[in-house]
């Protein structure tokens, strides 16, 4: 078999007699990461992620600055939004990583992905509070960029429910 740049069977996982064990080839780590329109929700899985362990780092990220101040008039802590930030990132991760080899894996990532643009969708809204209540003269650069967010993970809900159907649809044939 060759691989040239329009075959696709080279994103698979292929076994090289050398190793007993299969690995995983670069075609399919592009495929992974960057081809059917799932490098957003990588993208928004990690940015989930990223906010998580920047709230972990030591220091009470939530006290020390009034963008925050939306958060804590909520009775947010940082435990709970690392908690709920991290789990969701979580299953994101393992929807797209085993996206086609788990038969519900499409499932994982819609929910993820609808979970993902409440909570930036949220986040968005909380960073505009101090703004709108008029703790803060002007509007956090969070409000945009969050807001942007929420708008591509309703359309990975959308990319995932369409992957759901052709799954559902190739099985069958």
């Amino acid at each position: 078999m060759s691989c040239g740049p329009i075959n696709t069977a080279c994103d698979a996982v292929f076994v090289d007699p050398a190793f007993p064990e299969p690995h995983v080839s670069a075609m399919n780590l592009r495929h992974t990461f960057l081809q059917n329109g799932r490098g957003l929700e990588w993208l928004t899985s990690s940015v989930l992620f990223a906010f998580a362990v920047s709230l972990a780092w030591p220091g009470d990220t939530l006290v020390a600055s009034r963008s925050f101040a939306g958060f804590v008039g909520l009775g947010m802590g940082e435990g709970f939004l690392i908690l709920v930030l991290t789990a969701v990132a979580l299953v994101r991760y393992s929807g797209l990583w085993a996206n086609g080899n788990v038969r519900s894996s499409p499932l994982w990532r819609g929910a993820g992905a609808i979970v993902g643009a409440g909570i930036f969708a949220s986040l968005s809204v909380i960073f505009a509070l101090p703004y709108l209540t008029g703790q803060q003269d002007a509007l956090n650069t969070g409000v945009g960029t969050y807001l942007v967010l929420a708008i591509f993970d309703v359309l990975a809900a959308y990319r995932a429910s369409a992957d759901v159907g052709i799954y559902r649809v190739s099985k069958r044939h």
